[in-house]
């Protein structure tokens, strides 16, 4: 068996206490060290868990040498974190989003492949049972008509770096609705043509707990789409997050039948609506982290070309949601594709490090 993999977390908030957890329970990785820009998180959660903890990344890189770097830091952060990575060949795993928008998305995967590196987004809802299960059964759906994805979440009133758009790139649609998309693209592919609208705002009825009025924001936080597919197919994706309770769920409509998937849950239905097929599962949230983290631990190791949840590949979710973020701005429908070859891509390009069966590139399923 192989020595487990050295490895490191940089951002101790909640995604990346959870992702340490994850790490921990595996025996493919050794964690040999955590940082947080937080001194007293970082000695807390390191003196907690027998690590060696740093508040300075670049003694983190130095000093532990990780083979990969498990990074959960806001957006504004990763730029200057990825480079480092990427001059020590560091291969990176990195919470989504990508990126704050397109143009640095594009940016950053670049800067990792010429590194020779991977470089994988945290879109772990593809790793969940139920939406694996809704993987496997899209294709008993028959033809798609319509599928609708939505996320609706309460932050709370303290948005902190979530509210500036400069330092988060967007607000519910692409931290929270990242996941509708992601989704919707790795079943039906990249939509032709996209609408969208989004609302944010000032929030004068709110205030902090010490009773200052909340400071201003300019991110979103609501917003709709309505995807249009080349076969005629439309996927609507809604996302909030100042309502709960938590609530996400994805539903395919096809000739053949429904399906309504949720991370715990598949269940798919004829066009009746009897029940052909049930998966459910609820696995606490450590499993699926973990569950991600492995496959890519496996793809560092195997050397291989192609692996799950590439920036790449995450080009084409960038790409539908800065589509939707410019279509509230024009009130048009408007291309993601078209934005893609602004940029000199292409959808086979983008999709050319997806596994697909015996090893071959494989684009997803497009409605038929």
């Amino acid at each position: 068996m192989d020595e487990p993999l050295p490895v490191a977390v940089i951002g101790l908030g909640a995604f990346g206490q959870l992702t340490l957890e994850a790490l921990r329970a595996s025996p493919l990785v050794q964690v040999v060290g955590v940082s947080d820009r937080n001194a007293a998180t970082a000695e807390q959660i390191g003196r907690k868990c027998s690590l060696p903890s740093f508040s300075d990344n670049r003694s983190l890189l130095a000093q532990t040498r990780p083979a990969a770097v498990f990074l959960s830091v806001p957006p504004t952060a990763a730029p200057e974190l990825l480079s480092a990575c990427a001059e020590r060949c560091i291969h990176v795993w990195k919470e989504l989003p990508l990126a704050r928008n397109l143009d640095e998305a594009v940016s950053l995967t670049d800067r990792m492949e010429r590194a020779g590196v991977k470089f994988a987004i945290g879109t772990q809802r593809r790793f969940a049972a139920g939406y694996r299960r809704a993987k496997e059964m899209c294709g008993r759906l028959g033809r798609i008509s319509l599928a609708r994805a939505h996320y609706l979440f309460n932050w709370g009133p303290n948005l902190g770096w979530r509210g500036d758009k400069a330092s988060a790139g967007g607000g519910a649609l692409l931290e929270l609705g990242y996941h509708c998309v992601d989704l919707l693209v790795w079943l039906l592919g990249l939509p032709s043509e996209v609408y969208g609208a989004s609302v944010g705002g000032n929030r004068p009825d709110e205030l902090t707990p010490d009773g200052q009025p909340l400071p201003p924001y300019d991110t979103d936080d609501t917003a709709t789409a309505i995807l249009r597919y080349a076969s005629g197919a439309m996927a609507t994706v809604v996302t909030t997050r100042r309502s709960g309770p938590v609530s996400e769920e994805l539903d395919l409509h096809g000739r053949g039948g429904s399906l309504t998937a949720s991370s715990e849950s598949c269940i798919c239905r004829d066009p009746d609506g009897n029940v052909l097929d049930r998966v459910q599962d609820e696995p606490a949230p450590q499993a699926v982290f973990r569950r991600q983290a492995e496959t890519f631990v496996r793809a560092v190791r195997s050397g291989g070309r192609q692996y799950e949840c590439s920036a790449r590949e995450n080009l084409l979710a960038q790409a539908v949601i800065e589509a939707i973020y410019l279509s509230d701005r024009t009130s048009q429908p408007e291309n993601p594709e078209r934005m893609l070859k602004a940029r000199n891509l292409s959808v086979e390009h983008c999709l050319s490090l997806r596994p697909g069966p015996e090893g071959q590139d494989v684009p997803p399923a497009e409605p038929v």
